[in-house]
């Protein structure tokens, strides 16, 4: 909280400037107000001449501030008014500002001796050199420094608590004005994100069902037409809009993507002619295994798109898997189209020097998908040549449950 409203947030500076003083002159205390970090809230007020004409040089004023910080941090430690000693011996008060358990400054006043053989103390040849004052100014200062009783010391305490407890009240107040502001602007930017998502949901629901009732017709319309082939077409089309759009488990299994890889390619085969052909050669064992969703499709899209489609001869998709001896599954897209970029290849070798720096390509999004679950002896491996082949090989642990566990492994 105190990182998040500072003393300057609350406080009007000029007005409680005046009403420093003004409060000041009445009880003929010293004092000033300071942040959590010791700065000056304002000016001080009722100062004594010694303390001005030590704050009059930069070196003082550097070590008073300093002083107060630590006076403050004090209070705080104690969570309660402290007199003490400041760097020159003089007699001082400190009460923190404390709202809602923060710190958030200090009121502080004094600058007194309470025995007159503390004043020989204090050394004004040093405090001349030290702070570049005219030593007689320096003496006549430390002999006007007030002697009072202990009693003096009580009663400004007790006005330096009053002005805290004064500004603490203020935050308090201002704290929760804003935070009554700040969730009243949350609650307003969840209703509208809620009336959104309503409206999304309103719009998944109205506009599948309207694609595939269409989809259906044309199918029907087809069938009448004795066009068969486009028939199959649109059914493969619905069955594979379906699977997408309504499949929401995480971890289906490998047998239920792969049907629906079969759509897809079946409407690819189609859309190229004879140009691109397809084969699946994955081992019957491994089809009740989980994969996890919309890793194979995004693969065998990029053989179609970057290395089949722009090849004017065409060329096979083909797609194996199986389980290898120490017990993992690898499925493997390969295609002799033209192959991936170079810079690709590099980027892919140094995944892990290179991570974040290509979160917009989908191989690699796959790629370190994959190894978040399962971890890094995981993922994807590359192989290309350009115009030959290009062979992806996905690598899985056995998994049969619906939701995985991490598996670490020993590279993690």
């Amino acid at each position: 909280m105190s990182e998040v409203i500072q003393l300057a947030d609350i406080i009007e500076v000029e007005a409680f400037k005046s009403i420093q003083e003004k409060l000041a002159k009445i009880v003929m205390f010293p004092v000033i107000t300071i942040d959590a970090e010791g700065n000056p809230m304002g000016a001080w007020s009722n100062f004594s001449p010694f303390c001005k004409l030590v704050r009059s040089s930069s070196e003082g004023e550097r070590r008073c501030i300093s002083c107060d910080y630590e006076a403050g941090k004090l209070a705080m430690k104690h969570r309660k008014p402290q007199i003490y000693r400041c760097h020159l011996g003089l007699q001082d008060c400190v009460a923190p500002i404390i709202a809602e358990g923060y710190f958030l400054g200090a009121v502080l006043g004094g600058q007194v001796l309470t025995d007159e053989a503390d004043r020989a103390k204090i050394d004004a040849e040093r405090i001349s050199v030290e702070f570049g004052l005219p030593l007689q100014k320096v003496r006549e200062a430390i002999g006007q420094i007030p002697l009072v009783s202990r009693q003096y010391l009580e009663d400004s305490v007790n006005f330096d608590t009053f002005v805290a407890n004064y500004i603490a009240e203020i935050s308090m107040k201002k704290m929760v004005q804003e935070q009554f502001l700040k969730e009243s602007r949350e609650n307003l930017l969840l209703e509208r994100k809620a009336k959104t998502m309503e409206l999304k949901q309103l719009q998944a629901q109205i506009n599948p069902h309207f694609l595939f009732n269409t989809l259906n017709t044309i199918a029907r319309m087809a069938l009448i037409e004795n066009a068969p082939e486009t028939e199959e077409l649109i059914y493969n089309l619905c069955d594979l809009l379906h699977y997408n759009l309504k499949n929401v488990e995480e971890f289906p299994k490998i047998r239920a993507e792969i049907e629906s890889i079969k759509k897809y390619l079946y409407i690819q085969t189609l859309r190229y002619s004879d140009r691109i052909q397809y084969e699946i050669k994955v081992d019957p064992e491994i089809m009740d295994y989980r994969i996890p969703s919309m890793v194979l499709q995004p693969l065998v899209e990029n053989a179609f798109i970057h290395g089949l489609e722009q090849k004017r001869d065409g060329g096979t998709v083909r797609i194996s898997g199986c389980r290898t001896p120490d017990n993992r599954i690898v499925i493997t897209v390969a295609d002799n189209g033209r192959g991936f970029n170079p810079d690709i290849l590099r980027a892919f070798a140094n995944w892990d020097e290179d991570k974040g720096t290509h979160t917009g390509i989908g191989l690699f999004n796959t790629h370190e998908r994959l190894r978040g679950y399962f971890g890094k002896s995981y993922g994807l491996s590359i192989r290309s040549e350009p115009d030959v082949s290009t062979l992806v090989h996905i690598t899985l642990p056995c998994l049969r449950e619906h939701l995985p566990i991490r598996m670490e492994d020993e590279h993690l």
